[in-house]
């Protein structure tokens, strides 16, 4: 009898560990964001269980396998409204970067600053890339030369948004850092070219 009994628990335990793995698998395939397949479906595996077949009811769950289908892409779209305010803005300006109005957007979006900001320093340092200290720098950053404006642009973007970190997230702030000379002036004037684009 007792030999009976801890065969039952044993089994038990066994069923039980199963049940709670199914379970987890269960509840870890409906989170995955695909269509999960599974391969080799047996539609009696959780049938009427005894304790001799628990071990290959066991073993038959684990070999199962899953096939999972392509998992969707979103690809990032950028803020329709935005990337027109940049772009009609630089254009009235004849700027060669306003081609490059949505990059603007979708590197403010990345580091988390103003969509507005890099394309107003850009206006105030260089004429919006017009005349250029270095080449593809129209922000006077550093002695940086870029390869090409959108290298600029993220680096730029990457360089504010460390600043907006620090709690400096308005021109006026910034130019302290940015223009010491004249970081006044310099702030007052990124703030107009700012409210200039929009909103």
């Amino acid at each position: 009898m007792k030999r009976l009994l801890i065969q039952t628990k044993k089994g038990l335990a066994t069923i039980t560990g199963i049940l709670f793995f199914a379970t987890l698998i269960n509840s870890v395939s409906q989170t995955i964001p695909a269509n999960v397949v599974e391969a080799n479906q047996d539609e009696n595996i959780v049938g009427n269980l005894s304790i001799s077949t628990s071990i290959e009811l066991e073993e038959r769950v684990l070999a199962r396998n899953i096939v999972v289908d392509e998992v969707p892409v979103y690809k990032y779209v950028p803020d329709s409204t935005k990337v027109r305010d940049v772009r009609e803005y630089l254009e009235s300006r004849n700027s060669p970067l306003a081609e490059y109005a949505e990059v603007f957007v979708e590197a403010s979006d990345h580091y988390e600053i103003d969509y507005r900001i890099v394309a107003a320093i850009s206006v105030i340092e260089s004429g919006g890339g017009k005349h250029n200290f270095r080449p593809h720098n129209a922000w006077g950053w550093g002695k940086m030369t870029f390869s090409d404006w959108e290298e600029g642009i993220w680096a730029v973007s990457k360089g504010i948004g460390n600043y907006y970190s620090r709690g400096l997230n308005t021109p006026k702030l910034i130019g302290t850092y940015y223009c010491p000379p004249n970081a006044e002036r310099w702030g007052e004037k990124v703030q107009f070219v700012m409210n200039e684009i929009g909103d």
